[in-house]
């Protein structure tokens, strides 16, 4: 039987917050939900386009084109590629080929780990990150940790870490697999938001090697800003690991569209570097502006958003009546409702949630 699942709230649920102010979904500008504000390169969208012609055909179920193209840019091989629907529905594929009892996550993390480990029948365990520390994970300590508890056989970790930003340390993570290579334990890493770091953050694809128990996630939907769309993707270089993934996977979970697209995205190069530029200006700008407003404590972050915390307003309703949608964060383990997280957008988008910020807490105070 199942246990009580966790609930998880997602950013990106404009419908609901504009009901419940009463006003037009289009007129909130969304900061819930960390998507690349570029929007979606032009060039593919022609991708899109053209593959309309495709969707009274079954894709093929194999995707070889799109698993080629993934290999190439990653330098892999094709075998060691996974794709599917959303980087949230190989997260819960995975869960159910691993045969373990019982699993750790961070707190705070993203909510669908424990979700889909619960779904997998999971025992799941919190380890959990101090605000004093800016909710960095120490390598050391947590693999002390993991040597007292070998009932532990499934880790999972964000990189960066979701609603924090925080990054491990590359040489940290070569640690924390090599432990789990020589205590038979399980890593599932979601690199979700890897691509969208600075200073850039290395992906660990191209240090896996066919002993790693590891699991490697990465998501197109942040990065090319395609929510609607959901392309996600893994690695997995164990044959053993690789045969269990196999035999749980679900035929046709890509739809045509996102296969075509996903085999074309890393080829809009312009766009990439523009994505670069904007988190390299903006990024920086964002957190100098935050650590300056009375009363409001922002957290470093290496990628695409920050977590605030404040007890003195409740942040995401005062800043709905100014159309201005931010995610509470009350539903992470380890949080409570003083903390908020906010994606970094356009310049322009970004000024306007500083003023309002800073009127707000002005007012507060």
């Amino acid at each position: 039987m199942l246990m009580n699942m966790k609930t998880v709230i997602h950013g990106g649920n404009t419908l609901s917050a504009a009901l419940k102010a009463k006003i037009a979904p289009t007129s909130l500008l969304d900061f819930s939900a960390n998507i690349n504000p570029l929007g979606v390169p032009s060039e593919l969208k022609k991708v899109l386009t053209a593959a309309l012609d495709e969707i009274n055909v079954y894709p093929d179920p194999e995707y070889r084109l799109l698993k080629q193209s993934l290999a190439q840019h990653f330098q892999i091989t094709d075998k060691s590629v996974f794709v599917g629907n959303g980087a949230t529905q190989l997260i819960f594929q995975i869960a159910c080929s691993l045969r373990q009892k019982v699993a750790l996550v961070l707190a705070p993390t993203f909510g669908e780990y424990e979700r889909a480990l619960q779904q997998a029948q999971f025992q799941v365990e919190h380890y959990y990150l101090e605000a004093k520390n800016n909710f960095t994970l120490n390598m050391d300590d947590f693999i002390y940790f993991l040597k007292a508890t070998p009932q532990i056989k499934v880790i999972c970790l964000a990189n960066p870490n979701n609603p924090t930003g925080c990054v491990l340390a590359f040489a940290d993570l070569q640690k924390l697999v090599a432990f789990c290579n020589q205590t038979q334990r399980y890593l599932i890493l979601d690199e979700a938001f890897i691509a969208l770091t600075w200073p850039t953050a290395q992906s660990y694809v191209n240090q896996l090697t066919s002993n790693d128990n590891v699991y490697l996630i990465h998501s197109a939907t942040k990065f090319f800003a395609i929510p609607g769309l959901r392309l996600g993707y893994c690695f997995v270089k164990k044959p053993q690991l690789q045969t269990l993934l196999r035999q749980y996977s679900e035929p046709w979970s890509v739809n045509i569209l996102a296969a075509r697209f996903g085999a074309a995205m890393f080829q809009a190069q312009q766009y990439i570097a523009e994505t670069q530029h904007w988190l390299q200006t903006e990024l920086g700008w964002m957190f100098q502006q935050l650590s300056h407003i009375r009363d409001l404590t922002v957290f470093p972050s290496r990628t695409n958003f920050f977590l605030l915390k404040t007890k003195h307003l409740d942040l995401q309703t005062a800043l709905l009546t100014h159309r201005l949608l931010i995610r509470q964060c009350s539903d992470y383990e380890g949080l409570d409702e003083h903390y908020f997280r906010i994606a970094v957008r356009s310049h322009q988008d970004n000024q306007r949630l500083i003023k309002y910020l800073q009127l707000l807490m002005t007012k507060e105070g």
